[in-house]
């Protein structure tokens, strides 16, 4: 699959990127690049895709229903990881997938599967070791823990972290990838706060001085968060409680 040259920028989000694969799709022409806008790579000819949630799904599902829901999940789980080419690599897999069918999940042959499948093992081993590491601070309101992984890792190891009860109320904030998992007055949310200016947080300490008025005072408008970012589910925008 050749390039050519045709350049396309999306919003950060999954549900963004699938929409951006979908339009180079029903164009016929391979992409020479998939962008997030936030990304340090923008384009001027570029072609921006806005984001449709029902866009999205269809792609989705298309995954599943022509090769497996194994490459499904594969699909979603790759996005998370922080892997050179991401969006290309991811892109022609989902055009495998619709092409081949579930057979491009065995194919051992395949560099770019095996390179997927490593990506992805990486991922979950750091998920892991995150979840298993995971240190608080303990202010006065509420508990706070700052993370910066390589991959994307707090949207997998957000319902263990959600389900634990000897710890109340709670932030945790990734400052690489800019996500904030948050759990106040018995609700709970996932944000990807890309959009507001952050200090660099020397501690966790900081962190809960800084973001806990946020919260509590609910001044994080997310309406204008855009949809989940790097979440592995296109069903449940950033502003839908993370349960």
């Amino acid at each position: 699959m050749a390039d050519q040259g045709i350049r396309y920028t999306y919003d950060g989000t999954f549900e963004g990127y699938l929409c951006a694969v979908l339009a180079a799709l029903r164009s016929g022409r391979v992409p020479a690049s998939i962008t997030a806008r936030r990304g340090p790579a923008n384009f001027a000819d570029a072609v921006n895709i806005a984001t449709d949630l029902k866009e999205a799904q269809y792609l989705y599902s298309m995954i599943s229903a022509r090769s497996s829901a194994e490459v499904q999940q594969m699909a979603a789980d790759y996005f998370l990881t922080d892997s050179k080419d991401l969006e290309i690599t991811l892109y022609k897999m989902i055009f495998c997938s619709l092409k081949y069918g579930a057979r491009i999940e065995d194919d051992y042959k395949s560099d770019m599967m095996n390179g997927i499948q490593m990506s992805i093992r990486d991922l979950y081993r750091e998920a892991q070791t995150v979840l298993a590491e995971l240190d608080f601070y303990m202010g006065e309101e509420a508990s706070s823990a700052m993370i910066a992984p390589r991959n994307s890792v707090l949207p997998l190891i957000r319902k263990p972290l959600l389900k634990r009860r000897d710890i109340d109320n709670f932030i945790i904030y990734d400052k690489r990838h800019h996500l904030l998992l948050e759990r106040h007055a018995e609700q709970n949310m996932l944000l990807d706060i890309s959009d507001f200016p952050m200090p660099e947080f020397k501690g966790p300490s900081e962190t809960y001085t800084y973001l806990w008025p946020f919260i509590r005072e609910r001044r994080f408008d997310v309406r204008v968060i855009p949809g989940q970012k790097k979440s592995g589910s296109v069903m449940e925008p950033l502003w839908l409680k993370a349960s």
